[in-house]
């Protein structure tokens, strides 16, 4: 029986989930990481241990996301590089209106840490 908290299944399941958002197959990836697809399919699935610091490495580039992003157990909606990428999908005209939202809700929350 696979633990679901465990490190390895985290991993798998992150490496599974980015790389089909990118629209990749198994021998894309293995391609791209340059070993076997059964050994991609084994770190999917969470049978094979936790790989070498050089190959998560290698994992996080080819996806495209932080060596973080593929251990961390929680939704990666709600961690800073989630937050970068949605925001360098936006025309500059928006990211500029993110940019002005971020400093007005800055410029009012330290008014109210002064006043309070």
């Amino acid at each position: 029986m696979v633990d679901i908290h465990s490190e390895e299944y985290i991993l798998g399941q992150n490496i599974r989930k980015y790389r089909l958002r990118l629209g990749w197959s198994q021998a894309d990836l293995s391609n791209a990481v340059d070993i076997d697809r059964a050994d991609i399919s084994k770190y999917e699935n969470g049978a094979k241990g936790i790989m070498s610091s050089t190959l998560l490495r290698k994992f996080a580039k080819a996806l495209g996301v932080s060596m973080d992003a593929l251990m961390d157990e929680e939704e990666p909606e709600n961690t800073a590089v989630s937050i970068q990428e949605k925001y360098e999908k936006l025309s500059s005209r928006h990211q500029e209106m993110v940019k002005e939202t971020i400093d007005a809700f800055l410029f009012q929350e330290s008014h109210v840490a002064m006043a309070g």
